[in-house]
């Protein structure tokens, strides 16, 4: 992050957009000790302010952009094809993760296994791998392995001395040499562990020391301002990473710089160690010391006030909870948890979000159930949200809005390559119409999340995947997943990537832009409503601003 973090009186001159539903323009914003003063006419606030010289109305109408310093105060004169807008919210996301796998091999921006596999086998020659021998790689496709299945003898051709371990692409699988089962001794054959499988390997990864992680943490906040994410929901904090946040945000050398951040307390791993059932009594309690914790450091950006509940898994490893079985299976998924009734009842009657995964139709069902049941005791002042929405039966979407559920879905996945994908295959053909429902939902809150690191940080590239189904740029024959009368509109999609992501996280106001609210906001490249669906992806993220405070510049080469 930038060193430079003072925080200037300015005015912003050009297209600014203030809100997205309805869609808010005004020409001129003036901003003081990091507060918004007055959104309006250009006229209006130079006269207010006493502003008004020759010099600087001639600067006013030259084309191009460019920045001025007036009697101490900043003036910045949009190119007329840029934009201000309010600053990202992502609502679901995984910082520190992000910021760790960043520093290692990531392999899903290869299109075949035998090109991400001499990509590995490079970086073990060159040494590029981690401390204590252990070889680390990030996203494979299990696309890749549609005709072959994945073997193995595939990772100890690679790798045979030395533990190597490469996570799916949606971090719900891990494959691992022979090595690695031999360190495990497992049984497993080919090597891959899903879901709670992954714990057998987990406890024998060597652990970063409590400076990497901090590091890895600081690395994927800088990579979030970056992409334009000035507030967001970590989906998982687990007790090693709810004190990493504490100590970061708390430390005056970088709390200017840093985005808001809402920790969702990770249920399913509490107390994971344990060797015996913990009381569920005992969990609700140590989730209320830890929100306790973070309300008595009373820090405006770090906030607490969420659980996160896995209710089931990924379609990819046949783990997500479906209606119907998979194709060639005699199961339909998994329930990850019990007594899920108890659980959100026990969360409303604390006043704590429930912030749930869930992807099949039937997870959905069995959380829409549970909150049926205490529906006229529901706390009308907290919004629970399901996550990841995949697939929704017509039922629980009427029971959406009945009960002011709220939706996230991570847009980049509303489309598939055919030629990666193993989805079509995996459940009847007519179910795959009905994936990722959004336009069915778009009387319920909604916010966007991009699940980083399982899949791009860069709001722009979901944004435009929601708006097309298509692949990135893509503008010949769709390439759909779901029905294509689901596509939104672009000022649906921001509206969700902004004040419909700050509902979720219940910070509300800070997907906006305000008079006398923190000037938390973005200047990008391009007004995305004067372009192509399939240029949306283009826009860059020239400055991103956090309470008046510039976090970020892009650096023109």
């Amino acid at each position: 992050m930038q060193n430079k973090v003072e925080q200037q009186d300015m005015i912003i001159i050009g297209t600014i957009y203030i809100q997205f539903q309805p869609i808010v323009q005004v020409e001129c914003m003036l901003i003081k000790k990091g507060k918004i003063q007055k959104l309006g006419q250009i006229d209006e606030i130079l006269n207010e302010i006493q502003l008004q010289n020759e010099e600087l109305l001639q600067n006013i109408k030259k084309e191009g952009y460019w920045e001025q310093q007036v009697n101490e105060m900043r003036i910045i004169k949009l190119d007329k094809q840029q934009m201000v807008m309010p600053g990202m919210i992502d609502s679901h996301v995984h910082p520190q993760s992000g910021g760790i796998q960043l520093s290692r091999l990531r392999i899903q921006k290869y299109c075949n296994w035998n090109d991400a596999k001499e990509a590995i086998k490079n970086s073990i020659e060159k040494g590029q791998h981690d401390r204590n021998e252990w070889v680390f790689a990030y996203g494979y496709s299990e696309g890749w392995f549609k005709e072959s299945g994945q073997k193995i003898e595939e990772l100890d051709e690679i790798c045979s001395q030395k533990p190597l371990i490469i996570m799916r692409d949606d971090c719900h699988a891990y494959w691992c040499n022979s090595k690695i089962v031999e360190i495990t001794q497992s049984q497993k054959r080919d090597g891959i562990f899903i879901e709670d499988e992954m714990n057998l390997v987990r406890k024998y990864i060597p652990k970063l020391s409590d400076i990497e992680q901090q590091q890895g943490l600081l690395k994927g906040l800088e990579h979030l301002v970056g992409n334009g994410i000035i507030g967001f929901q970590d989906a998982a904090v687990k007790e090693k990473l709810f004190n990493n946040y504490k100590k970061l945000y708390q430390d005056q050398n970088y709390i200017n710089r840093l985005p808001y951040c809402c920790m969702s307390i990770c249920w399913n791993d509490l107390f994971l160690e344990q060797t015996q059932n913990v009381d569920e009594e005992m969990k609700f309690e140590t989730v209320e010391n830890q929100i306790k914790q973070i309300q008595d450091l009373n820090l405006e950006k770090l906030y607490c006030h969420s659980v996160k509940l896995f209710v089931d898994g990924v379609l990819e490893s046949k783990t997500a909870l479906m209606n119907v079985q998979y194709c060639k299976c005699s199961h339909n998924g998994q329930l990850m948890i019990q007594n899920i009734p108890q659980i959100i009842e026990g969360l409303n009657d604390r006043s704590i979000q429930a912030h749930i995964h869930s992807i099949g139709d039937r997870a959905t069902d069995i959380v829409v159930e549970s909150y049926e049941r205490i529906a006229n005791k529901l706390n009308k002042n907290v919004i629970n949200y399901l996550a990841h929405l995949e697939f929704v039966s017509p039922k629980a979407i009427e029971s959406f809005k009945k009960l002011n559920l709220g939706a996230n879905f991570s847009p980049l996945w509303f489309y598939e390559s055919p030629e990666l994908s193993l989805m079509p295959t995996c459940l009847p053909q007519h179910y795959m119409k009905g994936m990722y429902p959004i336009k069915d939902l778009e009387q319920c809150i909604i916010g966007f999340g991009s699940d980083w690191p399982v899949s791009s940080a860069n709001p722009f590239e979901a944004i435009e995947v929601s708006v097309t189904r298509q692949p990135l740029g893509h503008t010949q024959k769709p390439i759909p997943i779901g029905d294509l009368n689901q596509r939104i509109t672009i000022q649906q999609a921001m509206h969700y990537y902004t004040e419909g992501s700050a509902l979720l996280i219940q910070k509300p106001g800070l997907g906006l832009l305000r008079q006398g609210h923190s000037a938390n906001f973005i200047i990008i490249s391009q007004n995305v409503f004067n372009i192509q669906p399939s240029q949306i992806h283009q826009t860059q993220v020239l400055s991103t601003f956090i309470n008046g405070i510039q976090v970020y510049q892009l650096r023109l080469l």
